[in-house]
């Protein structure tokens, strides 16, 4: 579809261009409506085309966690899986209890604390009350710094109780020091490999 412009040699004045310039981006954005699908087949078509559901959550205090988190997506996208990126504490246990796969990236925050947007997560998941997990193939990657003690810990802790509450673990935990980017890119590449396409 190609889509209406004024040529840059069109004999018009700076006003005549404005006004032309508004009225073909009113008629640019109904042609893309038209084009859109419409109606819950062609929706659903869409996201079974688009692959496999995958969470992909992120714990994080500077920023390091969530850009690996997005280049585990990146990857799972290559390998047909359709990513969502989300920060440990924007996912509730029933989203996760509903899901078949996750790759949870969490760095450590201090002496072994969580960061500061996976308090929530964490704090639902360690509940006596959290959903059991059976239906989740999971794998996580720790980031830390040997510098401090509770190296690695919250990807740690979050690694062994989604084993506790029953979750399949495909690719072992990976924990990294602050020369993170290699370790991190082997995990990306094994974990995703390993996740369940079904």
């Amino acid at each position: 579809m190609s889509i209406p412009h004024i040529p840059d040699d069109a004999p018009f004045s700076g006003e005549q261009r404005v006004w032309l310039s508004g009225f073909l981006a009113g008629l640019n954005s109904r042609l893309l409506e038209s084009a859109a699908p419409v109606g819950g087949a062609s929706v659903a078509a869409s996201a079974e085309a688009a692959g496999a559901p995958l969470l992909v959550l992120y714990g994080t205090q500077t920023g390091n966690a969530e850009a690996v988190a997005n280049d585990a997506a990146a990857k799972a996208r290559t390998l047909g899986f359709a990513p969502e990126v989300l920060g440990l504490d924007d996912v509730d246990m029933a989203r996760i209890a509903g899901a078949e796969r996750a790759l949870i990236v969490c760095s450590t925050y201090g002496e072994g604390e969580m960061p500061d947007n996976a308090h929530l997560f964490w704090k639902a998941l360690s509940a006596e009350t959290a959903p059991r997990l059976e239906g989740l193939s999971f794998s996580v990657l720790a980031l830390g710094d040997t510098g401090y003690d509770g190296f690695c810990q919250a990807g740690k802790l979050i690694d062994t109780r989604l084993e506790q509450l029953g979750a399949r673990r495909v690719a072992a935990r990976v924990d990294c020091d602050v020369d993170f980017e290699a370790p991190a890119a082997g995990w990306i590449d094994e974990a995703a490999a390993a996740l369940p396409r079904g």
